[in-house]
């Protein structure tokens, strides 16, 4: 049966830029051809000729408590105000009703980086615990804003670099087409800080002045800044009166699959994503007005971007098209929202904006890039596009005459798990795995001794020691707090972790590049060669019909750590080897250059269990029939970084575990032990599969998501744990059933005794009453913590439960710690039909699914 795809609306807007940091002063300067590339005083102590788009204003938060301000980085701060802006704009700051409904999703390439500057800024003495506590995860700053303004439908953060913001617009766009809200926010936010400006300087590809795009002499103009919109189901904001500033008509996604920064020499990424956003909108070519271009001013983004124009538009050359980095120079992870509100301030004018300081163009750059002057035009339909490294497209069509392109429609699709695949300190296959947990009599995994690089423990004590002087643990975590300097001490044959060993990757595959592969890479393709194998599906000529969603915790640690310590002493001459691969989307990159997978590709990094994140997007993807099948999953490496000093510090992790004293749900929480590994599903719908010769291993019946607005106060479990009682009782919602009909649940708690009391509770709100005598498993205890795919790895065996109709019992825990919930302590032989998997982040986010056979 078709389903009309949803009108969704853009109601409010919020920017910061180097050029103003309102709205209206972001209006009146673009018409004023203002250029906010300047000498950067910032950057200039390291490097000669620094330029950059900064944002120097003096930005009022006196609505935030100012412990809170002390607590929040740029990245934070900056999405706060713009989206607050929105909200107000909207209309939308004081409805509760309307705000514990609204999502948000954020974009963004370098977070959780500067409460870290100190540290490879050779300023240790500067570093702040309070900072690193709140502003040091990777997507801190959801959970930061979302408490700020209210927000409750949950959060995500998107890390695809450059396509980070427009990418975040598309899946926003995708939750108010699913009927999860009626309103999103969505948001750029990206500080420049020393690592992205090193890593680009020394590429060598910064303008010596202001970028000229298309022309000239080549080069980027690097720039920060924050821009959020709010979108708003089109009936939705009717019925309100909302002004209404465009309508987002379609978005899409796409990858290369060719080269880790390089753009695939054929254009044929950027070609496919403007096809597919334009399928999606159900419009031709010859109905867009105009293009807002990524037009960073590099020789191969600006003639491979002319290239795409050309092979999509039948009369490119008469096609006007631009680019705005000319104006606030390129935002990284906000600059697709950034020129997206560029645009949509400036085309009710009837004015095009204009390329800047444009002079010769360059060879083969022979399009109407509407040179220095604004052009008066009246826009009806036009596209937005940019690209990032890694190779990831995205392209929006916008309309600025909202109700006037006919609805286009999709046939719903059941989204079934055809495939799975995964990787752990228990085994190197999916089924080497279940078959380590079926055996009853199977002695636990050794673990394996941390080994950290004498750099960082080096630094890790100094940083100790400066802590301690400064008093800074007293301070924010109460006097009673100890302090334990022998938390990793040298040569501590008493840290252990899961880790994965023995593996040998050309066992698993065909293709494998020993020289590009990261620890965690190698984890995720091995994961999705299995994944794939299992599901029968053989990658050729069609890699376009296949999506990737990524979940990732803390990313490629070794190459980010290798990278910020070639920053010391001397940042200019940073190793540019390990830039691209320091990025959170250079795992999925790998994944999809091997693999040859060219649709839908994202990266979320949204932290603990961030693949069931990923799992909510590729659902969708499928179910919209944007793709017919896509690959999800996450994968951690365990590195001893800093970040790993600073849990055993601060007592989150295990530290003398060896496995059968990981307990979760126990009576004496000690915290989690540490694991590493990757699991990936392929995700499609049942008849196709079935089709194929493939068995349905199960089906998703529906979702849910909610977030707490208690991020800075630990104390607060009770509202953690009804906000996860909310996403259950949304994935109920969707799935159409009751509490009564679920058969089993499953948790991912760490282990840590706040993740498990909040867990537990919640689970007890929702059953205490209807099925208080329901199953309740959790299997992290035999992988080790795993990270980003926690949730996908007891998902996994939540699959094999259906097919066998049998329960493992939940490991080496020997008293469990609440006498209400049936914990299996014992293999259970039990009817499962409908199966309850939970997960949350650390920052308060919380996942539902219903799984059925």
């Amino acid at each position: 049966m078709k389903t009309n795809r949803k009108r969704v609306v853009i109601t409010g807007m919020g920017i910061l830029s180097s050029l103003a940091d309102s709205l209206g002063g972001f209006k009146q300067a673009l018409l004023n051809k203002t250029c906010g590339v300047a000498d950067s005083e910032r950057f200039s102590k390291w490097f000669d000729n620094a330029r950059a788009a900064e944002v120097l204003h003096d930005i009022d938060y006196s609505d935030i408590p100012a412990d809170i301000v002390e607590a929040l980085d740029n990245a934070a701060l900056w999405a706060y105000k713009v989206s607050k802006d929105a909200l107000q704009q909207a209309g939308l700051e004081k409805n509760t009703a309307c705000l514990d409904e609204t999502g948000m999703i954020v974009g963004v390439s370098s977070a959780g980086t500067e409460a870290f500057l100190p540290l490879f800024e050779q300023r240790i003495q500067d570093f702040s615990l309070k900072k690193a506590m709140y502003s040091g995860g990777f997507a801190s700053c959801c959970s930061s804003v979302s408490t700020l303004l209210g927000l409750k439908g949950g959060v995500e953060l998107v890390a695809t670099a450059c396509t980070a913001s427009p990418n975040a617009v598309g899946m926003a766009y995708d939750y108010i087409q699913n009927g999860k809200s009626k309103t999103m926010l969505a948001v750029g936010t990206e500080p420049i800080y020393l690592p992205t400006f090193a890593g680009f300087y020394a590429l060598n590809v910064m303008h010596e002045d202001s970028c000229t795009p298309f022309s000239g002499h080549s080069g980027m103009s690097i720039g920060e800044g924050a821009g959020a919109v709010v979108l708003e189901e089109y009936e939705h904001a009717v019925a309100r009166g909302a002004t209404i500033y465009g309508e987002i008509l379609a978005y899409a996604t796409s990858c290369d699959a060719y080269h880790e920064t390089g753009p695939d020499p054929r254009a044929g990424g950027a070609v496919q994503v403007m096809l597919k956003a334009m399928q999606n909108a159900g419009v031709t070519p010859e109905q867009i007005d105009y293009v807002n271009v990524h037009g960073t001013g590099t020789e191969a983004n600006d003639r491979i971007e002319t290239l795409a124009m050309k092979k999509v538009f039948p009369d490119a050359e008469k096609m006007p098209v631009s680019s705005t980095k000319s104006f606030f120079g390129h935002n990284i992870g906000a600059a697709g929202i950034v020129e997206l509100i560029a645009c949509l301030v400036t085309l009710p004018e009837k004015k095009l904006l204009p390329t800047l300081k444009f002079g010769v163009p360059r060879p083969n750059c022979d399009l109407d890039y509407v040179p220095n002057a604004f052009r008066e035009k009246d826009v009806g339909i036009f596209m937005k596009n940019n690209y990032a490294f890694g190779g990831n497209n995205c392209c929006m069509i916008v309309s600025m005459r909202p109700g006037a392109t006919p609805q286009t429609t999709y046939d719903a699709k059941r989204v079934a798990i055809s495939g799975f695949g995964a990787v752990s300190a228990i085994g190197h296959t999916f089924n080497e795995i279940l078959e380590y947990i079926w055996a009853r009599d199977k002695q636990p995994v050794a673990l394996s001794e941390v080994k950290f690089y004498d750099d960082t423990l080096e630094e890790a004590h100094e940083l100790l020691a400066t802590l301690t002087e400064t008093r800074q643990f007293e301070a924010l975590l109460g006097g009673e707090f100890t302090i334990n300097d022998s938390a990793l001490p040298e040569n501590d044959v008493n840290f252990k972790t899961f880790q994965v060993t023995n593996l040998e990757p050309r066992k698993h595959l065909r293709r494998f590049d020993p020289r590009k592969a990261t620890r965690g890479g190698t984890f995720a393709l091995i994961a999705l060669a299995e994944a794939l194998g299992s599901a029968k599906r053989k990658i050729k000529k069609d890699g376009d019909e296949l999506g990737m969603v990524m979940g990732m915790s803390r990313g490629p640690q070794e190459t980010t750590y290798k990278y910020l310590q070639s920053l010391k002493p001397d940042p200019r001459k940073v190793r540019t080897s390990e830039f691209p691969g320091s990025l959170m989307n250079s795992i999925a990159t790998f994944c999809g250059i091997s693999e040859g997978i060219k649709g839908y590709t994202t990266t979320l990094a949204t932290g603990e269990n961030a693949a069931l994140g990923a799992l909510t997007y590729g659902y969708e993807i499928v179910r919209q029939q944007l793709q017919p099948q896509v690959l999800v999953g996450g994968a951690d490496e365990y590195f001893p970084s800093m970040s790993l000093y600073m849990d055993a510090v601060t007592q989150k992790i295990h530290r003398t575990a060896e496995a059968c004293d990981y307990q979760i749900y126990g009576q004496n929480p000690k915290g989690f032990v540490p694991g590493e590994g990757a699991c990936m599903l392929l995700l499609e719908d049942p008849d196709a599969a079935k089709a194929r010769g493939v068995d349905v291993l199960a089906e998703i019946a529906g979702y849910g998501k909610s977030n707490s607005n208690s991020y800075f106060d630990a104390t607060q479990l009770s509202e953690k744990a009804e906000a996860m009682a909310l996403a259950i009782a949304r994935a109920f919602a969707d799935a159409g059933i009751t509490a009564k009909e679920i058969d089993l649940v499953c948790g991912t708690s760490n282990g840590a005794d706040a993740s498990t009391q909040v867990e537990l509770e919640a689970i007890w709100q929702t059953f205490g009453q209807a099925n208080p005598r329901v199953p309740v498993v959790n299997y992290n205890a035999y992988f080790g913590f795993v990270e980003s795919s926690a949730g996908l790895m007891n998902l996994a065996v939540l699959v094999d439960c259906i097919k066998k109709q049998a329960v493992p019992a939940i490991p080496y825990t020997e008293a469990f710690c609440d006498e209400r919930i049936n914990f299996v302590s014992a293999p259970l032989q039990t009817t499962l039909r409908n199966v309850l998997l939970t997960g949350a982040t650390e920052g308060g986010n919380y996942y539902a699914f219903i799984i059925r056979g």
